[in-house]
């Protein structure tokens, strides 16, 4: 997956949160509360369709800097990020990370991609103590409906419909590109007539014996 860095740069330079876009404050992948936030955010993204978390950020679009982590490159190595969607994912689903400097300082910005097709849920609990701030079969979404806002949280029944809209039209999608696939060079007469032999029910290819013809043709040879 090859993302683009323009695209980073400007979610760096003027970060706005959206169905498509999370900012989170300084977090940190090694510890609990910071493997939380990523895995419900990216799962979120994906079932979305897509999008990107920004880190280092609060929901104003302000720089974190209290909390600025000493090596973002390190922190959030793509190894790391790409562990915890295997641990945690259900399906698994690719991602990327990318980064951009801002008055000094390095942001990491992981990288959804479109195209889910069956909503990713949690595969096991992520247990911290007594709570289990993640469970299996948890599917978390980027919804409007927790409280009017862009926002992640488990999904409710309200949005089940959306989830399931996003999973079809991906695959409607790949169906479409099988398609294009198959048919490349194919003259547009040639797929007209092989069409409209369907429409009129004429067979696409010459129909061999039945079952039963065979059966009589033995009974015929004894």
């Amino acid at each position: 997956m090859n993302f683009d860095q323009q695209q980073i740069d400007a979610l760096v330079a003027n970060p706005t949160e959206s169905l498509s876009v999370e900012m989170k404050q300084w977090i940190d992948p090694g510890t609990i509360l910071g493997r939380v936030k990523i895995i419900r955010a990216v799962f979120a993204l994906r079932n979305r369709n897509g999008g990107f978390l920004v880190v280092g950020f609060d929901d104003q679009g302000t720089p974190d800097v209290a909390n600025q982590l000493a090596d973002p490159r390190v922190s959030f190595h793509i190894d790391v990020i790409l562990g915890l969607v295997s641990r945690y994912a259900q399906e698994l689903f690719e991602v990327e990370v990318g980064f951009s400097a801002r008055e000094g300082a390095e942001y990491p910005v992981i990288i959804v991609p479109p195209g889910v097709q069956t909503p990713v849920a949690a595969k096991r609990d992520l247990v911290d103590g007594e709570s289990r701030p993640i469970k299996i079969g948890d599917v978390y979404f980027r919804t409007l409906a927790a409280n009017g806002t862009p926002s992640t949280a488990v999904a409710r029944p309200e949005d089940w419909r959306e989830i399931i809209r996003i999973c079809f039209d991906n695959r409607e999608a790949d169906v479409g590109r099988f398609l294009r696939r198959q048919m490349a060079g194919q003259d547009h007469t040639t797929l007209a007539s092989v069409l409209w032999g369907i429409a009129d029910g004429a067979p696409i290819v010459p129909a061999g014996p039945t079952l039963e013809d065979r059966a009589r043709g033995l009974f015929d040879d004894e």
